[in-house]
């Protein structure tokens, strides 16, 4: 008999809407009943996230009752998301509001944004509020915000303990990782490679702080500016604890290759010259690397565990799992590593498959079950097992005896739980731990079983293939999406714009467009996408007066994550004008752009005198410059 919505335990979030009723249609092989198009909503909601639905949904919702004029969106919308502190669920917000806030024939007033942002800041939501200050379109939202990402921290310097552990968490991830945050509206917002971190420090600010240590190898061997800050460094008389830190996890770096040669060679050399400037304490670290002393007190290295992870994850061979397995043996704890991330997860999993190693890592794991990321590794251990051992085959070609198989590993690591929670437990699997199709096939299948067994309910053969590319789209994976050709038939103009949200708004729109069926709501879409990269973050485009419109909105807002770059934007805008005067001349015949920009500009005057001694550009917004008064027309 099928289980009725009472006993799933949903709440009224769980609504069908649009997009759920749409999908019903696709999986379902009869005319579905009520608890069945619940649970689809659920399906739906666990895999891209409570408020990234309610986006999706509502938007739909708002635009089939807009009579095709004035508001479409109601500002008392905001108030459906649910600000968890959590940055995967929150970011999506100050998208949404974006998005709503340009579907609309004018911004809502500033004071409502400035409310809104209140809510984030007292829930500690703080990447959602930083980017809530980044994009939406009221003046000094950034004073509020302390919370900073991590290029932007490598950017000013100064690295606090907090904003190391930020950095060190992002470059845990590595480049293929799961983003906790959506993007911003400028270039430093985002985080396209971590690895790239290092680097960017040691060009700023020289071979200073511990972070420097983890630098590519291929960068040395090819940015010669770089070998050259690093040098000179090393050659100093003495070095400061940070270049200390750095030039042994450096050396460590460079001493894990088996074989050097050419600049990488020439690095490794000057450093051994320059050992003696190091303390015992980082003698004994580089000894025991080098196996030249077998023990060593953890408490040794717990402070550099994390740039040790880093470090040891990039060689995909023996030392990285040697290394593990010394880590271990002296003791580590796992909840000292930030974050745990597929790297990592791999160099585990290929240690406990040795059968030397079997029974300490076996052992060692259950020891670090209080931290219920293990559980989570566990977990990942068996559905490797069940997805990709050939030995596994006699259980998974007979679906009760997988579903008796996961459903007993499921029991031994987070013991009795409903079959809704054994769902989420494989979604967030898929999500976190799962990029390859295959793996996600497999466990849309698994889940495809579950279903039919609890919920007595057949979906059809479109369900794996569907839910596959649902979880893929969880927003935190938005830099993996390349192309957007995901359901265009929906005709759901809430779920063509959250993808607009995760390509950036850069990917084509006629593939969307074409599959909206009334002609305002096209135009809508339509308008909205192009107000969004008019408004939204200065690499979205080259058109140039979209460019200068971009500027001006950032510099007239002042909600910029330091003072210095809102000079930096002026001198950045001011060689716009010059270098495209004939354009945009003819743009700021248009008076209110002009009187935008002439307001920016004389506002910021004292920064950029020297700027305006050019004769074009005087006479373009026109002021007068003579004796270094500024006067406007």
């Amino acid at each position: 008999m099928c289980m009725t919505s009472d006993n799933l335990g949903f709440d009224t979030a769980h609504r069908p809407g649009a997009l759920a009723r749409y999908f019903a249609r696709r999986w379902l092989k009869r005319r579905g009943t009520k608890s069945e198009h619940q649970l689809i909503a659920w399906l739906l909601e666990a895999a891209l996230g409570r408020n990234a639905m309610y986006f999706i949904e509502r938007t739909k919702e708002y635009v089939d009752k807009w009579g095709g004029g004035g508001e479409v969106v109601p500002v008392d919308a905001f108030d459906g998301f649910m600000i968890t502190g959590d940055p995967v669920e929150d970011t999506l917000i100050p998208h949404a509001v974006l998005v709503w806030t340009c579907m609309n024939d004018r911004p809502w007033p500033e004071e409502v944004y400035h409310d809104w942002l209140d809510k984030l800041l007292a829930a500690g939501s703080a990447e959602a509020a930083y980017l809530a200050a980044s994009l939406w379109p009221a003046h000094d939202l950034m004073e509020k915000v302390t919370y900073r990402p991590a290029r932007w921290l490598v950017y000013r310097g100064q690295l606090d303990a907090e904003a190391e552990r930020l950095i060190l968490t992002e470059m845990l991830k590595g480049k293929f990782g799961s983003r906790t945050s959506l993007y911003g509206s400028l270039e430093y917002d985002d985080l396209p490679d971590p690895e790239e971190l290092p680097k960017q420090y040691i060009k700023r600010h020289g071979f200073t702080h511990p972070i420097c240590g983890l630098v590519d190898l291929r960068d040395i061997s090819s940015n010669l500016d770089l070998r050259n800050r690093i040098q000179e460094a090393l050659n100093a008389p003495s070095w400061s604890e940070g270049v200390k830190d750095a030039a042994m996890l450096l050396y460590l770096s460079l001493k894990a290759f088996n074989a050097l040669w050419g600049p990488e060679r020439e690095m490794c050399d000057i450093l051994e010259k320059n050992l003696f400037k190091l303390d015992e304490r980082h003698m004994n670290i580089i000894n025991f690397h080098a196996d030249k002393i077998q023990k060593i007190d953890y408490n040794l290295i717990k402070d550099y565990i994390n740039y040790l992870t880093i470090l040891y994850n990039k060689f995909v061979n023996n030392i990285s799992y040697i290394t593990l397995s010394k880590y271990i043996s002296i003791g580590l704890k796992i909840n000292d590593i930030l974050y745990i991330g597929g790297r990592l997860k791999d160099r585990i999993f290929n240690l406990i498959s040795k059968e030397k190693e079997k029974e300490k890592v076996g052992s060692w794991l259950k020891e670090q079950a209080y931290d219920l990321r293990i559980k989570d590794l566990l977990l990942t251990a068996y559905m490797i097992k069940i997805i990709y051992n050939k030995d596994f085959e006699f259980i998974t070609k007979n679906k009760e005896l997988e579903n008796e198989y996961l459903d007993e590993k499921i029991e031994n690591i987070y013991g009795k739980i409903k079959y809704i929670d054994k769902i989420s437990l494989l979604i967030d699997q898929g999500k976190i731990y799962f990029n390859h199709d295959i793996a996600l096939h497999k466990i849309c299948n698994l889940i495809e079983n579950i279903l039919k067994k609890e919920f007595i309910i057949n979906f059809g053969c479109n369900f794996r293939e569907d839910y596959k590319k649902i979880i893929k789209s969880w927003h935190p994976k938005w830099s993996d999406l390349e192309k957007i050709d995901t359901f265009p038939d929906s005709n759901h103009i809430g779920l063509y714009l959250y993808y607009g949200i995760l390509s950036k708004w850069r990917l084509e729109v006629e593939n969307f467009s074409y599959y909206i069926k009334k002609k305002n709501n096209k135009k809508l879409y339509l308008y909205t996408r192009r107000k969004i990269i008019e408004n939204f973050y200065t690499n979205s485009t080259y058109n140039i007066e979209i460019n200068l419109n971009l500027y001006l909105n950032k510099i007239e807002n002042n909600n910029l994550p330091y003072k210095e770059l809102k000079y930096e934007l002026i001198n950045e805008l001011i060689d716009i004008i010059e270098n495209s005067f004939d354009k945009i001349s003819k743009y700021l015949k248009y008076y209110d752009k002009l009187k935008i920009a002439k307001k920016v500009i004389l506002s910021n005057i004292d920064l950029f005198r020297k700027k305006l001694r050019s004769s074009r550009l005087i006479e373009l917004l026109g002021v007068d410059n003579k004796s270094q008064n500024i006067i406007m027309y």
